[in-house]
């Protein structure tokens, strides 16, 4: 502590003067506890009937131990059984009410939190354990769970089937069991975004990412929500994730495709969107490889076979051509418009120098408009016949863009559909099994 500090701090005190059993550190090394009261030449330490004599030059520190009353204490017993109410760990929970007590020690909060605390240390001689809001013994725990598992399968049977009011049900009554359980969130977070509410549906999904760090599913759904939320970055790095976890998943990558594809100029250039492109391109690559071998083939986010490929490519093609022809015509309509544009522009500027030229001062300073030259009136027609090649021009592009759309409309099959899709309920994690396979 800093001799500024302690000066401030000494001089708070000494306003009060008198503070409860504290500990005066001294310079010297030495600890002088017990009831502070202040003097004119430093400090009077009251403990036990001893008086102790300080300067203020001598001392360090002052440490203040907060004043304990009945109220406080109980108050304070309180916010620690509130705060218990949601932990699981028996012996972390033993460790805050013997804290508690050591804190508190003569006090009738202490007395209530020894009872407290006994009945913390019978649950864990008991061994039990905490499934939702209840202690159980482990075999009560593993009973539950199994039950659960079952539940969960049965309602994710009920999601596939489009039985969502009955699934909703048979979640919200399992989740009141074991709020924690992983399967049911992970259906529920489907549910909810079935329903279209995202907010929500995140919010499972999290706590589901929260005990299940690294399950592929999550991570993608997480990562498609965000998307649709228009929080770009966070989509993105969830995917990232999403591919670390999962290397070459057939459904999160064309996941990553479709978002690749509408990304915009300014998010293709964020660090994170090249990293997540780099690490697409190589998972991708190999696949492609693989799902080559099964006769399929990448058509931007879908897989056709080898036949409907080559027809697709082909249509492509044709599309393609009759679309460099329409461009060609296009740039050349414009190319048109644009030069005609500059020149009406001059003979603007030409015509009205020419106006402003034929308008001149007589003696008694009034302003008259002289003849105007032949070259005006040749300008004027000039101009009056480029504002009907402007409206044709215009009109030209007009035609050639409704035709590039009907084009555009013969696509075979759009490569890319503008949405990513969530993995449903096929992506439920089952629960971690209680105790490990051959482990005694």
């Amino acid at each position: 502590m800093n001799r500024r500090f302690v000066l401030v701090f000494v001089g708070l005190l000494a306003a009060a003067g008198i503070c409860a059993a504290d500990v005066v550190h001294l310079k010297n090394g030495r600890d002088v506890e017990g009831e502070i009261r202040k003097t004119p030449d430093g400090w009077m330490v009251i403990s036990d009937g001893k008086v102790t004599q300080v300067t203020a030059a001598d001392v360090a520190s002052i440490e203040v131990k907060p004043v304990v009353t009945a109220d406080t204490a109980m108050s304070r017993l309180q916010s620690l059984r509130h705060a218990t109410e949601k932990m699981s760990d028996l012996q972390q929970i033993i460790e805050r009410y013997q804290t508690f007590i050591n804190q508190n020690y003569d006090t009738p909060a202490a007395t209530e939190a020894r009872a407290d605390l006994q009945a913390w240390r019978d649950r864990l001689s008991q061994g039990l354990v905490k499934v939702g809001d209840k202690w159980v013994t482990a075999a009560e725990r593993d009973t539950a769970r199994a039950q659960l598992t079952q539940s969960a399968i049965a309602i994710h049977d009920l999601v596939k089937a489009n039985r969502i009011k009955e699934a909703v049900q048979q979640i919200d009554r399992s989740l009141s069991i074991d709020p924690q359980n992983v399967s049911l969130l992970y259906l529920k977070g489907v549910v909810q975004f079935q329903q279209d509410q995202l907010a929500q549906s995140r919010k499972s999904f999290e706590q589901v990412s929260a005990t299940l760090t690294e399950h592929p599913p999550t991570l993608n759904n997480l990562a498609v929500i965000t998307w649709r939320q228009n929080t770009f970055g966070v989509s993105l790095a969830f995917y990232d994730r999403a591919m670390q976890a999962a290397p070459g998943s057939r459904d999160i990558l064309d996941n990553v495709s479709e978002a690749i594809n509408s990304m915009t100029p300014e998010v293709r250039k964020l660090p994170l969107a090249q990293k997540v492109m780099r690490r697409f391109q190589e998972q991708d690559d190999d696949l492609q490889k693989r799902m080559k071998e099964k006769g399929l083939f990448r058509w931007g986010s879908k897989w056709v076979d080898e036949k409907q490929k080559a027809t697709l490519e082909e249509q492509e093609k044709k599309i393609k051509d009759e679309l460099a022809k329409l461009q060609v015509d296009y740039d050349d309509n414009q190319a048109r418009l644009n030069a005609c544009d500059r020149r009406m522009g001059e003979l603007q500027q030409m015509m009205q120098t020419l106006w402003n030229s034929s308008m001149v001062p007589t003696n008694d300073g009034r302003i008259v408009q002289m003849g105007l030259p032949q070259s005006y009136f040749d300008y004027s027609r000039e101009y009056d016949r480029l504002k009907l090649d402007h409206a044709s021009f215009a009109a030209a592009l007009d035609r050639i863009r409704a035709q590039g759309k009907q084009v555009q409309q013969k696509m075979p099959s759009p490569k890319y559909t503008g949405t990513q899709k969530l993995i449903d309920a096929d992506g439920m994690p089952l629960p971690m099994p209680t105790t490990q396979p051959g482990a005694r």
